[in-house]
């Protein structure tokens, strides 16, 4: 090997196997050629076989995207020895043009990608972008809407197109692009209006279609009703993804997105329309027992929507199957958290149906005995044709008694006794376990409600245990409220033959009376009214002389510092105790004293109070009220004559006044007239108003007249309650 083949190998170390193998080829004549290639030559060669091989890899590509679109790829097959085989199908072509079109189209694109200059961006605004979103999202509206309304014209028919309806509801479509919140949200709403009209008030049972023989318009309906159950299942088991999801990331600790939130308030609001449209439907009770849960979230919106459906619920449920599926799940819930719960799931049991328990069951039955054995000697007398007729009315009673589908009272009883049992189980274990608990307050206002059905046998338990709340526990005044309600609804009913003396109630319910205002506590003055309404009258003879007087005393002291409606039932209090206990006439004169002391207002003990010193002042002021029928009311008290009766001659009892007589919505009822037309003109009050200015400028002046007395005090101090200013200075200004 020659000196100048060692240099240009060793500068070109890439190519020294090329070299190297043509220089070790002999040539014909059996001598190897020695011809030194410049570097020029070496470097050129690469190039052309870098084109080679570019265009060989190109050529492939176009050839694999140009025969892709008129195959088919199968799933490949194991041949033993050969390993996997890829199989394909050929497509079949229906327009040829089309197919070329496609062709050039997928060519050019292909061109595009592998050519050396690639094209220009197109830009795009961030405005045609939110047009391009809202058109497409208006588009599927429309298409849901056009969809719902054809289902809703002939539901048998049409029943498959809920299964579109429910493919927009994912994150993403079937094209796989992202699919709106919008039209998902849209596509939710709708799909439960859907199911609020076309499914039937009736369960929905198994058919085995195989086994019976059906006739064709019944196997139509069973595959219908079928179909209906397997698309409402499919809806509500997407809405339980949505409350697990976000349950799983509460959990985890995790921050929730706005999309998140949003979706879970829809997906409680449409549990809470489809409970309360088709409650004895299947897949009631799973509905019900995610709501409970749901009764508990951290977030107060979803607890209002879940408290106002089970307080519907409760009050509308006839069979009564769902509220005792719903009283046993709220049980085992607060048995789960203790006292991590939220009031809304205490304060929802107090619309419960429990007062329709009859508490006088056994004289009714033994009413109903002695009609039955009369009834019985009258058919023992009755002639065959009379049997016979009255036989055939008993049986048409009863068809249209089944017709009703209404329950019977046994199985009612039976029902109600039970959702009692659970109820209370709930109102104890807080009592005695989390007294210091926040639903201590809805356990308490809950307990008062459903006092009078409580048995007997655990009203000294039950007292006993309340006076240690109130005396042991640091209770807010709307809970020791409550506790007194509570203690005196029980002590008024069958309670009254325990020897249970409630002197410390009197004393705590006195206490807490003026802890009541116009502001937001004033919705605890209707317990107030219903509690005064037992103590001064069911328990009236129970309460001494001086209790009954402290206390009206009280009351006529809370009427200056609570709403229009609060102040006439409690004026409506005063004057029934008037009519029904003479001895308070004494509040009525202002200087007649009965018994020595003096008044003390700020004594807790209304038996020590001395209010039979005093008199009912604040008739004064309310006299001059600005509501004119509390004026009327105050004046009739003082006259000892009735109450302002309504227009059917009846009187309202307090709590009657309290609520129809509510402002809470800043209009009154009724509505005050407008001002009656001034006496005088506009030129004589200017010219009042100019002599009382000029009478103001001299006093400034000259405080004394001549003769020594002081200007002003025309007239000497009256006794009587008010005095009227402006005719004073209207009979001054005429001097």
């Amino acid at each position: 090997m020659s000196r100048n083949q060692t240099k240009i190998m060793s500068k070109r170390g890439k190519y020294a196997n090329v070299r190297k193998r043509k220089m070790s080829k002999p040539v014909i004549d059996g001598n190897p050629k020695h011809k030194a290639r410049s570097n020029k030559t070496i470097l050129q060669l690469s190039a052309d076989m870098t084109e080679g091989m570019e265009e060989a890899y190109r050529k492939t590509v176009l050839s694999e995207i140009s025969h892709q679109e008129h195959v088919n790829r199968l799933l490949p097959i194991k041949v033993k020895g050969k390993g996997l085989i890829n199989r394909t199908a050929p497509k079949q072509i229906k327009d040829d043009a089309s197919v070329c079109s496609s062709d050039l189209d997928n060519k050019q694109s292909a061109e595009d990608i592998f050519d050396d200059k690639p094209n220009e961006q197109q830009v795009v605004s961030l405005a045609e972008i939110l047009l391009k979103r809202d058109e497409e999202i208006r588009e599927k509206q429309f298409f849901i809407g056009t969809t719902c309304a054809a289902i809703l014209e002939n539901p048998e028919a049409r029943i498959e197109n809920i299964g579109v309806l429910l493919d927009l509801l994912n994150e993403v479509n079937r094209d796989g692009s992202i699919n709106f919140l919008p039209v998902r949200k849209t596509a939710m709403i709708s799909l439960v209006e859907v199911f609020r009209d076309i499914v039937p008030e009736y369960r929905i049972g198994i058919v085995d279609k195989e086994h019976q023989k059906l006739k064709k318009d019944t196997l139509a309906r069973v595959n219908f009703e079928n179909k209906l159950l397997t698309y409402y299942k499919q809806l509500l088991k997407h809405i339980e993804g949505i409350t697990s999801k976000y349950t799983k990331k509460l959990l985890r600790s995790e921050k929730q997105s706005v999309e998140t939130r949003q979706l879970l308030e829809m997906a409680v609001q449409c549990m809470c329309d489809l409970v309360l449209a088709h409650p004895y439907f299947n897949y009631s009770p799973n509905l019900v027992q995610v709501l409970v849960l749901m009764l508990n979230n951290t977030k107060e919106t979803i607890r209002k929507m879940v408290h106002t459906c089970f307080s519907v619920l409760f009050k509308t449920d006839t069979r009564l199957d769902l509220t005792q599926h719903t009283v046993r799940h709220i049980n085992m819930l607060i048995k789960k958290k203790q006292r991590n719960v939220f009031p809304e799931m205490i304060s929802c049991l107090k619309n419960l149906q429990i007062h329709r328990i009859n508490m006088n069951d056994d004289k009714l039955l033994e009413v109903k005995k002695q009609k039955l054995e009369k009834q019985k000697s009258y058919v023992i007398n009755m002639s065959r044709k009379e049997r016979k007729r009255k036989k055939k009315l008993q049986e048409l009673e009863k068809d249209i008694f089944e017709t009703k589908a209404e329950e019977s009272k046994q199985i009612v009883r039976r029902k109600l006794t039970e959702i009692s049992k659970l109820t209370f189980m709930i109102y104890f274990k807080i009592l005695k376990c989390y007294p210091d608990s926040k639903v201590l307050s809805a356990t308490l206002e809950g307990l008062s409600k459903f006092a009078h059905t409580i048995n007997i046998d655990f009203f000294a338990d039950l007292v006993e245990l309340l006076n240690n709340l109130l005396e042991n526990v640091e209770l807010g005044y709307r809970e020791q409220l409550h506790c007194i309600q509570t203690v005196f609804i029980i002590l008024s009913g069958q309670g009254e033959v325990l020897n249970i003396d409630p002197a410390r109630f009197y004393s705590h319910f006195y206490k807490n009376l003026l802890y009541v205002n116009a502001g937001k506590n004033h919705d605890d003055m209707q317990t107030i009214i219903k509690t005064l309404d037992v103590i001064l009258f069911k328990r009236r003879r129970n309460v001494t002389y001086h209790r009954y007087v402290s206390f009206v005393k009280r009351l006529a002291t809370l009427c200056l510092q609570v709403l229009p409606n609060g102040c006439l039932g409690l004026i409506s209090l005063i004057r029934s105790c008037m009519h029904m206990n003479q001895q308070l006439d004494i509040l009525l004169d202002s200087e007649a004293v009965v018994g020595s002391g003096k008044f003390d207002p700020f004594n807790d003990e209304p038996e020590f109070a001395n209010a039979n010193c005093t008199a009912l002042f604040e008739s004064s002021c309310l006299v001059r009220h600005y509501h004119p029928l509390i004026r009327k009311m105050v004046m009739n008290v003082l006259k000892g004559s009735d109450s302002v009766p309504i227009n059917s001659g009846r009187t309202l009892t307090p709590d009657e006044y309290y609520t129809n007589y509510d402002c809470t919505e800043m209009v009154f009822n009724p509505e005050i007239a407008p001002p009656s037309q001034v006496k005088y003109g506009k030129n004589y009050q200017r010219l009042v108003g100019s002599k009382i200015l000029k009478r103001k400028t001299l006093s400034k002046l000259s405080l004394r007249m001549k003769d020594g007395t002081v200007i002003g005090k025309s007239r000497e101090g009256s006794k009587g309650l008010f005095h009227d200013y402006f005719m004073d200075y209207i009979q001054t200004s005429k001097m």
